[in-house]
């Protein structure tokens, strides 16, 4: 029997069918976090962002979320300023939440500002730790010091450092005098017992304060007491494949499991979310090639070109992530009424994803 052109067709339609059904069943049987990408449910809108903030010192920059859950609500700390894209007067402020999703700025932000620090020049990625049984929070920031600028005030070249501050309730802070590590960028802390610190952070094998290094590498940290820390001798995590650049490490353990996001320069201009796993939060298993939360590439996204600065909040039996995003516009308004540019967008979203 001979079977005709249309029966053809009908049978590989048919074959597509089982295929793509297959496919969608082993993905579904997969653990979330084992997808990629990872099926995070994204929010239409940002839920902080200085295109709609009424606060005026976070009008040109917000990003940099760092979100706990203490004392039953949601905490978030963050970065803003209102000069100028890449500029060096960062302030730290203070949001909180009833759900997670929808934010109130702290009325008296910034809650710090770089006049406030003994040491640096402005604020960089805040991570907060809350203690039930002292009641205290504990941050770990970066700030730059030996900092230079061109013309129009961006940032050329800074040496930076680890910071560490201590808080009753999460707004007016001690800040310790002296920096806590020589050479670091974006810290993530796990206490994993009473005197076992584990920390993740960008740093390099030569602390000689080069950005280029800082770029390239996440090193595990060990300290007693969250203050004094010993770096591995190797790097966690290093570029490799699609990934021109390793940034922003954040760390969660969650059912048995180490999961590291960070971030990533890939070709296009975009920078988006990887995730490696780990059994013992030491060795990763790392996939370079498929992003876990990439930047969706759309005119109308607030998150179109960039995906950045994870935080991951296990929330009983969900996960949020929260993230800064930059948009594909280039174009913007500094603090002194002028119409600027930055070619590779501003950080100006805080994004939020949940699992379910």
């Amino acid at each position: 029997m001979r079977v005709g052109p249309a029966t053809h067709r009908e049978i590989l339609l048919l074959f597509a069918v089982l295929y793509a059904a297959a496919t969608s069943i082993a993905a579904a049987e997969q653990p979330f976090l084992g997808q990629r990408p990872q099926p995070w449910l994204r929010q239409d809108r940002p839920i902080l962002s200085a295109a709609e903030t009424a606060q005026s010192w976070a009008q040109v920059v917000l990003y940099s979320p760092h979100v706990i859950r203490a004392k039953g609500s949601y905490r978030m700390w963050y970065i803003g300023t209102a000069s100028a894209s890449r500029s060096v007067d960062m302030s730290l402020g203070y949001a909180v939440s009833a759900d997670g999703v929808h934010w109130t700025e702290h009325e008296a932000n910034p809650i710090l500002t770089p006049a406030d620090l003994p040491w640096g020049s402005f604020w960089q990625t805040p991570f907060v730790l809350y203690d039930d049984e002292t009641e205290m929070y504990e941050m770990w920031f970066t700030s730059l010091s030996d900092v230079e600028t061109n013309d129009e005030g961006r940032l050329t070249s800074g040496v930076q450092q680890l910071g560490y501050a201590t808080s009753r309730d999460g707004i007016g802070w001690n800040i310790r005098a002296q920096p806590v590590f020589e050479y670091g960028r974006s810290p993530c802390v796990l206490k994993e017992a009473a005197s076992k610190y584990r920390m993740w952070m960008n740093s390099g094998p030569e602390n000689n304060g080069q950005r280029s290094g800082l770029l390239g590498h996440i090193y595990e940290f060990a300290s007693v007491d969250g203050i004094e820390w010993t770096q591995a001798a190797q790097p966690a995590i290093q570029p490799s494949g699609r990934l021109s650049s390793v940034v922003y490490p954040y760390v969660i353990r969650h059912d048995g499991q180490y999961y590291m996001w960070y971030g990533g320069h890939v070709a296009g201009g975009h920078f988006e979310l990887f995730c490696a796993e780990s059994d013992d939060g030491t060795n990763w298993t790392i996939d370079h090639e498929r992003s876990a939360f990439p930047a969706t590439r759309k005119i109308n996204r607030f998150d179109g070109r960039y995906t950045s600065t994870p935080c991951v909040l296990a929330d009983g039996d969900r996960l949020l992530l929260y993230y800064s995003a930059r948009d594909l516009t280039d174009e913007y308004i500094d603090g002194n009424g002028k119409q600027r540019r930055d070619g590779s967008g501003v950080y100006r979203h805080i994004g939020v994803a949940t699992s379910r």
